[in-house]
């Protein structure tokens, strides 16, 4: 039986703010390591040259607050190797499929990270959302979300524990009340609150995080991807109106998952 630690890197978007970074969450079970999401500013929460042996960066969806800070890791791998601290290449997930209207290509994005800057000690391989990602005593699985490009929720579990991250959803004809079903920890988006107006149904509303988190009857809610410059507690009072055991995710603040 191990224990599940997780730790926010990054809570905002679309841009880090005094302390605050952009998506960013390691889960971590024995001495393996998985980041879900990699946004600008993640790096300062993260021990470089203890734990990017091991590491698995998994990229939820390419839009840019939630991969821009891979520069940091890349760069910090490359000279990480070279002072012997990293021994293998950190693997990086990166999703397919998005194409570009106008040239029915890949996306430049997807294009950037496959053919990324050889100064790097990582490994980039494309996913589409069906593998089973097997990470020592972890294991990774996906569901795709209705957003603007191809978008996935990851959930890990240890056998013992199941922790499940939204990446960015709308509310409707999202997948994640099943998805989610039964998990010990959902980390979910919450990019809205009710005083704000939605002109899409791109991402959630506080209280549509904490309905889906009802609904799926998990243990915890943890809220992320606020507004950066909004007090955090607008949020969660907000869900906890329909779902009491919410906290905000906070930078650096560790949740460990441990049996009684």
């Amino acid at each position: 039986m191990k224990d599940l630690i997780v730790t926010p890197l990054g809570t905002v978007s679309p841009f880090c703010h005094e302390n605050k970074n952009c998506p960013g969450f390691l889960v971590e079970c024995g001495d393996k390591r998985v980041l879900l999401d990699c946004g600008s500013g993640c790096s300062r929460y993260f021990d470089m040259e203890n734990k990017l042996n091991n590491l698995y960066i998994i990229i939820s969806h390419l839009h840019l607050d939630h991969y821009s800070g891979i520069g940091d890791f890349a760069y910090g791998s490359l000279v990480n190797n070279n002072l012997g601290f990293l021994k293998d290449r950190v693997k990086v997930f990166v999703p397919s499929g998005d194409l570009d209207e106008n040239t029915k290509k890949p996306i430049m994005d997807f294009q950037y990270l496959m053919n990324y800057s050889p100064e790097n000690y990582l490994d980039f391989i494309k996913y589409d959302g069906e593998e089973k990602i097997v990470h020592g005593d972890m294991t990774i699985t996906f569901s795709l979300n209705p957003h603007p490009l191809k978008t996935y929720s990851i959930k890990i579990s240890n056998g013992d524990f199941k922790v499940v991250y939204s990446g960015d959803t709308g509310f409707q004809n999202n997948s994640l009340e099943q998805f989610a079903k039964d998990a010990d920890l959902l980390i979910c988006e919450s990019t809205y609150f009710k005083e704000l107006d939605k002109n899409s149904d791109n991402h959630l509303y506080a209280y549509e995080a904490a309905t889906i988190a009802k609904k799926a009857n998990v243990k915890k809610l943890m809220l992320t991807h606020f507004y950066p410059t909004v007090d955090k507690e607008i949020y969660v009072n907000e869900a906890k109106e329909i779902f009491e055991n919410t906290i905000a995710a906070e930078e650096g603040k560790k949740l460990v998952l441990k049996k009684e």
